[in-house]
């Protein structure tokens, strides 16, 4: 049984109770209950394994203590809190929009400089929570932290992540394991932590890890193994037994959701801020996903160096297998590299680094242009009526033309001779023009379901699309002068409802959730599905 501690610690406002949690969970665990109560302090990676369901009740607050020491290779010693759903293990974890479970790191601010402090030891590492110690991001509800600090570095990298690893397919074949198809998930230090609770992959498709709903990521994507870095929600072969919606990241160093295989089928899924790619899938990935909302980072940290791990790379990055890339190794008897990642990609709206106009705040050091969606090699899916704007002098869609496999049908441009890559009723604004590959894979349509027009229905930088309603994401990154999230950094609110219908109508049918039109919201609700429970809607930025 997972050991537990629950100490009463001075804070401000007053006493208030924490459960430290240090040990594995391996029997039936309730968090933020009487006799668990919030907030639950990660002290170290910590698997759910062995049976066990962990279920974390509404408006639970975990917190991941940072790195302690060095990343050395095959050493645990000093790796940050994490939270690590195994193939044995499954969580329940259900908040609401009214009451979110929130993943925030426990990294102290003592001195109130809006900066982690490290004291004691002055060692380089941000110094763990004790009790009796100030929380960084100590207001995550109403408050929450600005994605720069006080020192205009990246508030990033200050805990793990969450990782959920399941028995579905992917397509990986890695020759450290008999059977294909399993492997260890990217983040994980191997040799160091047991294999076996870092394995993913299997021959269950309906596999369940459990229920993941109204839940924020923020402030990961520290290493755990060496120059491998944590996303902030990491899904290795998790099955389409798992329910995975209204789930959010703010705020993490490297991709925001990243996908290694499996079917798990996702909704209303937000990433603002991810230092690489905000949604990330490869090998073989085949699950359905609608409603995706990215906002990349507009800024570096102020000294010009990378916010996270690149300030932003791509709103996605979708390819096929790790493994086959690096090898040109065919994973099929026949030749062919199948499973590819086919998934369904429904509703996305991703607003890019580079405002278009009207940009309310200039950071110290702007973000360079960041692509847009960027199909890859092994890449077999499908865009749906989607939009992309702002990515400046960069692409909204691109597709990888390296050649990178000697088996046929991997190379992206093979998928986009055959049209089995494929964009549908979406649209790209403000951003460079398309090439000829790109301008191709718009044009192929799908004559076995739907009926093909003139560019499958995409618009390329249209005067018939009005815009954004509000796309100008700026505001000042460090926050007010205490370093948190408040309505005052911006005159109104980021709105990324579509101004007009205009090259927005014409959605393709077959989402699980029926639309009529493109994009992650719909423009005629009053509300967004981010209300409430998001980062930047605590703060009253959207």
């Amino acid at each position: 049984m997972a050991s537990l501690a629950v100490a009463l610690a001075a804070v401000a406002g007053g006493a208030e109770a924490q459960t430290s949690v240090s040990a594995d969970i391996t029997t039936d665990t309730t968090w933020c209950n009487a006799a668990n109560p919030s907030p639950i302090i990660l002290e170290n990676p910590i698997f759910v394994k062995g049976g066990a369901t962990l279920t974390i009740l509404p408006g639970c607050i975990v917190r991941g203590q940072p790195r302690t020491a060095a990343v050395v290779p095959g050493s645990t010693v000093g790796t940050p809190g994490a939270l690590i759903v195994t193939q044995t293990g499954r969580v329940i974890a259900n908040g609401a929009a009214t009451a979110p479970i929130i993943f925030t790191t426990a990294a102290v601010d003592n001195d109130n400089d809006a900066v982690a402090d490290d004291v004691a030891p002055a060692d380089g590492f941000a110094d763990a929570w004790t009790p009796g110690d100030t929380f960084l991001d100590d207001t995550p509800t109403t408050a929450p932290l600005a994605p720069l600090n006080g020192n205009g570095d990246p508030n990033v990298s200050l805990w793990g992540g969450l990782v959920i690893l399941g028995n579905a397919p992917n397509n990986v074949d890695d020759p450290s394991f008999a059977m294909k198809g399993q492997t260890t998930v990217e983040g994980l230090t191997i040799p160091g932590f047991p294999i076996a609770d870092a394995t993913h992959g299997g021959l269950l498709p309906h596999d369940s890890s459990g229920s993941y709903q109204f839940i924020s990521v923020r402030h990961a994507g520290d290493e755990i193994g060496a120059g491998n870095e944590l996303n902030g929600v990491t899904l290795g072969s998790v099955g389409d037994g798992t329910i995975f919606r209204n789930i959010e990241v703010y705020c993490n160093f490297d991709d925001g959701i990243e996908w290694f295989g499996g079917t798990v089928d996702g909704r209303n899924l937000h990433v603002a801020f991810a230092g690489d790619d905000t949604f990330d899938l490869d090998q073989g990935y085949t699950g359905v996903n609608q409603f995706l909302f990215g906002i990349m980072p507009f800024f570096n940290a102020n000294s010009g160096a990378a916010f996270g791990s690149a300030s932003g790379d791509k709103g996605g990055e979708w390819d096929g297998d790790d493994f086959l890339e690096a090898t040109g190794v065919c994973i099929l008897a026949d030749g062919t590299c199948r499973p590819w990642s086919n998934p369904a990609m429904y509703n996305i709206t991703i607003i890019g680094s580079t405002p278009d106009a009207g940009q309310h705040f200039t950071p110290a050091s702007p973000a360079s242009a960041n692509r847009g969606i960027q199909m890859r090699n092994g890449f077999a899916g499908e865009l749906l009526n989607s939009i992309v704007v702002n990515t400046g002098t960069a692409q909204g869609f691109d597709v990888d033309t390296a050649v990178a496999a000697a088996c046929p049908g991997y190379d992206a441009v093979d998928n986009v001779a055959t049209c089995t890559l494929q964009v549908l009723a979406s649209t790209f604004d403000d951003g460079a023009a398309l090439p000829a590959t790109e301008l191709a894979a718009l044009a192929c349509g799908d004559a076995d379901v739907r009926t093909p027009t003139v560019l499958s229905n995409n618009f390329v930088n249209s005067a018939a699309f009005a815009g954004l309603a509000q796309e100008d994401t700026t505001f000042d990154p460090q926050g007010n002068a205490s370093g948190k999230l408040d309505s005052s950094l911006r005159p109104s609110k980021i709105n990324p409802r579509p101004v007009t219908a205009g090259a927005t109508a014409g959605a393709v049918a077959g989402a699980p959730v029926t639309t009529t039109y493109r994009g992650a919201f719909d423009r005629l609700l009053p509300t967004l599905w981010t209300d409430g429970w998001t980062a930047l809607s605590m703060a009253g930025l959207l």
